[in-house]
């Protein structure tokens, strides 16, 4: 342990710091590792970079040193002293603390003025790495890249292609966002205090995708269809209700259409075959609002 390692420990230990596992502190003072973790995200000087779950402010530290304007989020009130002492030297970080599951980043990021687009870099608290990064690949329209450490299970459902046993929602959502890879692993000894799981870093990037269809319109299918995952699709369509095909035609007739046989089941599809099914159902993009 380096002693810039050792001074963040004495520090948390002075304050008399108790790591809180229901908010899933578990830190990391590695300083080889946390370069890594920045050097993944390419931070060029100037660069908007938000970090959730500052903990001791390690993570933020090495991102400011990368050149990064950084906006760190803290749940954890009892950690603000700690990083308002860690970081008074850091003139390019701010420090908000919150819930960022409460929060709307992209008005968060303009307010504090962060300039877009912005990137996440994040040891993230794994309780919320489920909802963040469906939040991320869905709603934040700012974030252009990111780096997040999240528990190894999550990543690779966010990697998960169709048809395998980790492929969902979360894989569907990622492809939405655009690109996702598993840039490296990391097993529990290098966190204090050590997980009860193996982790592992996700670089995502955004790609604007070119499916054509509305938008409320596929995550209505794709969600009525994957909460029956293991039904056949025509029978998983069929149970959609009031969303129903605009051109008239029934769930048989688009599946025909476009060559997805109604046997199949909903996991096993792409992104790309469901907005295919979408289209063909009538509900391209600047048609009229699908009836959710």
């Amino acid at each position: 342990m380096s002693n810039k390692d050792q001074e963040v420990q004495n520090l948390l230990k002075a304050r008399n710091f108790k790591y809180k596992r229901q908010l899933g502190q578990n830190f990391i003072f590695n300083r080889w590792l946390l370069n890594q973790i920045a050097d993944y995200a390419e931070i060029k000087p100037g660069e908007s970079v938000v970090e959730v779950g500052a903990g001791a402010g390690t993570l933020t530290e090495v991102l400011a040193q990368h050149g990064a304007k950084v906006l760190a989020l803290e749940l954890d009130r009892s950690l603000m002293p700690i990083l308002q002492t860690r970081l008074k030297d850091c003139e390019t970080v701010q420090l908000l603390q919150g819930d960022v599951l409460s929060m709307d980043l992209d008005q968060v990021t303009r307010q504090m003025g962060l300039e877009w687009p912005y990137k996440i870099v994040s040891n993230l608290p794994y309780q919320i790495s489920t909802p963040f990064l469906t939040t991320v690949f869905r709603q934040l329209k700012g974030v252009s890249e990111g780096v997040i450490m999240v528990q190894k299970e999550v990543a690779q459902k966010v990697i998960a292609q169709p048809g395998t046993e980790h492929y969902g929602m979360l894989s569907l959502g990622a492809a939405w966002f655009g690109q996702a890879e598993i840039v490296c692993e990391l097993e529990p000894q290098c966190f204090t205090p050590e997980p009860p799981v193996d982790s592992a870093v996700l670089k995502i990037k955004r790609c604007p995708n070119q499916l054509g269809v509305e938008e409320r319109a596929l995550w209505t299918l794709i969600r009525g269809v994957m909460n029956q995952r293991r039904k056949n699709l025509l029978n998983g369509l069929k149970s959609l209700g009031g969303f129903v095909p605009r051109t008239g035609a029934t769930w048989s007739e688009v599946l025909e259409l476009v060559g997805i046989s109604g046997q199949c089941r909903g996991e096993t599809l792409s992104l790309d075959q469901f907005a295919a099914i979408v289209r063909a159902a009538g509900f391209a993009e600047n048609d009229e609002t699908a009836e959710a």
